[in-house]
């Protein structure tokens, strides 16, 4: 792989986190001691500042609002070497948010999300980024965006990847699939776009090669603990199983693939080649308390790649 990527652009959400671990069991209507914490996630804002940390050139375009989240957020971002030129802070806007509420086993009980903002992040907010795009940078996209913003900025000519993000977003790419160069999908996400059944790997590469037909030129289908399936340009669809790593929280190890496939593709490696780095990153990162592992950087997926398993 060449020493320095191409710059990737990447286009999505950016919202606080706020987790809460109960103490003991859940009751409805009553209060129980337990821990909340506050942490910077978003798809897209992941994906950006785990390209940060593996030396790739990125900028995030995102929209905020002008309260304590926003602020927190483009601090907490811009600090890591990403880029948020162009990314406005709406006037009166709630910066999006994620709340959830865990049991004391860590499983999530019930959530809410808060990303209204994000329908401000309209094609014209758009338009002068890509203008300042580096002709060889890539565009990451994913699938909170507004279907109108999606099949704007896949209209642009520009090499686009996508992020399916989750079964009711995903299908906002559904008829934009041609020329695609990437995709990134897990095993439900696939089903939603191709009404195929994806619970095995041989399953996964009948999906990934449906895709293929549809004009996508290169597909990831994550099957979580499983492994991942990936088929190249026209070639016959590979699956790569898992290694078994230590799980601290799989909270942000899909971002973590996504944002490993991109780099190493952007230093000129083969999708083979990117998708095992791809593994590493969110092996680093299933091995961490954070959505966005402090530890991730390339020498250390390097190493990764190195390590071997019983």
């Amino acid at each position: 792989m060449q020493d320095v990527p191409r710059a990737v652009t990447v286009v999505g959400g950016a919202n606080m986190d706020i987790s809460a671990q109960a103490g003991g069991a859940l009751a409805a209507g009553d209060s129980i001691p337990g821990t909340i914490r506050y942490s910077p996630g978003g798809v897209g804002r992941n994906m950006a500042e785990n390209l940060a940390r593996l030396g790739v050139p990125v900028r995030l375009l995102t929209v905020l609002g002008d309260d304590a989240f926003g602020q927190a957020l483009r601090e907490a971002t811009t600090a890591l070497g990403v880029s948020m030129d162009g990314s406005p802070c709406i006037s009166g806007g709630r910066t999006a948010t994620y709340l959830s509420m865990h049991g004391p086993d860590g499983e999530v009980a019930m959530a809410v999300n808060d990303m209204d903002i994000l329908q401000t992040l309209t094609p014209a907010r758009c338009a002068q980024t890509l203008t300042q795009m580096q002709h060889d940078a890539l565009l990451l996209l994913d699938c909170n965006l507004p279907a109108p913003t999606l099949a704007y900025l896949l209209a642009q000519g520009h090499a686009a990847a996508v992020d399916g993000v989750s079964v009711a977003k995903c299908v906002r790419v559904a008829n934009q699939l041609k020329g695609l160069f990437l995709l990134k999908l897990n095993h439900m996400e696939a089903q939603a776009l191709t009404g195929l059944e994806v619970r095995s790997p041989e399953e996964a590469q009948t999906a990934a090669r449906a895709l293929q037909l549809q004009g996508v030129q290169r597909v990831l289908i994550s099957l979580g603990a499983l492994g991942v399936c990936w088929a190249d340009l026209d070639a016959v669809p590979h699956f790569r199983a898992s290694r078994p790593v230590p799980v601290s929280s799989a909270t942000g190890a899909g971002d973590a693939l996504m944002a490993g496939v991109v780099a190493a593709l952007q230093r000129g490696a083969a999708l083979e080649e990117a998708v095992a780095y791809g593994m590493a990153c969110a092996e680093i990162t299933l091995s961490s308390t954070f959505a966005n592992s402090p530890d991730l950087n390339h020498a250390a997926v390097r190493q990764q790649q190195q390590r071997s398993f019983p």
